[in-house]
């Protein structure tokens, strides 16, 4: 969590300086991400969306290469195959019948796969994502939704989308579902572990709704300060997950000033390596 937002943070501030063409930020979404990652563990395959940095991370792939993309310099940073992480795809909900479509060809092959789509709440809202949900449901394919419920789809909030929840949406096409608070990765994980494990047992989709907490805009150049409520603003600031769990886990003496200092070392080697990569 703590690298992946030092990726993060210099990422948007490298945009700022015109040294990449566009970032979206997951300030706020950590604990989602991470708890999520950990929870798929390494063999499912992964089709995210443009905003799972931590996810990222936590698949071994590098700032530099994460990056990349961003900057104009790559279709895609790293080795989809060997990370088992597809490229990033910007338009909405596009993933969702690739990584469908990716799980019936591979069960068709003899070679199943449990394949993870990670959308926004947004994209919920585009034809892709229903036709993609029916389409598993149909055809019974091993996929896990998870749905970074983060309350905005850009300047739109999520109230003013639907009229229930993303998990009950899934439902009315066949799909077990979940609807959890993710600002804590523990919780985060052992939900999403009940998911994974649900799909592999019963070779069936499911989706599961991480309710989480937008702090930054859509992008860098999104200037949601203009449309959203400062008190809003100022109690997702407060809530940071990232800071409450390094709390948690050194109240209980689970990392202690040692550890800690070891990780925001290897914080800061991850942004130098932004700077000397991009700030040309």
């Amino acid at each position: 969590m703590l690298v992946a937002r030092a990726i993060d943070d210099e990422a948007s501030l490298l945009q700022n300086q015109g040294a990449l063409d566009l970032w979206l930020p997951c300030r706020g979404q950590e604990a989602a991400q991470v708890g999520s990652a950990t929870a798929i563990g390494d063999e499912a395959v992964i089709f995210p969306s443009y905003r799972e940095h931590a996810v990222a991370v936590q698949r071994g792939i590098d700032g530099v290469s994460l990056v990349a993309q961003w900057a104009g310099r790559t279709f895609c940073g790293w080795d989809p195959h060997r990370h088992r992480f597809f490229p990033y795809t910007l338009v909405l909900a596009t993933q969702a019948l690739h990584g469908v479509g990716y799980a019936i060809g591979r069960r068709l092959q003899n070679m199943p796969e449990t394949v993870v789509i990670y959308i926004g709440d947004g994209a919920t809202s585009e034809g892709d994502m229903s036709e993609a949900m029916n389409l598993a449901a149909v055809e019974s394919a091993a996929v896990l939704f998870i749905c970074q419920n983060n309350g905005w789809a850009i300047s739109k909030p999520s109230r003013e989308q639907m009229a229930t929840s993303i998990a009950d949406r899934a439902n009315g096409f066949g799909l077990r579902s979940w609807s959890i608070a993710a600002d804590d990765p523990d919780d985060t994980y052992l939900a999403c572990l009940t998911a994974r494990r649900y799909v592999e047992a019963e070779q069936a989709p499911a989706l599961i709704e991480l309710r989480a907490t937008r702090v930054r805009g859509h992008t860098t150049s999104d200037p949601h300060r203009t449309y959203r409520d400062p008190n809003e603003l100022a109690v997702a600031e407060t809530n940071d997950p990232v800071a409450a769990y390094r709390e948690k886990l050194y109240a209980a003496g689970v990392v202690d000033d040692q550890w800690l200092a070891t990780v925001e070392a290897q914080a800061g080697a991850a942004r130098r390596a932004l700077l000397e990569a991009f700030a040309t």
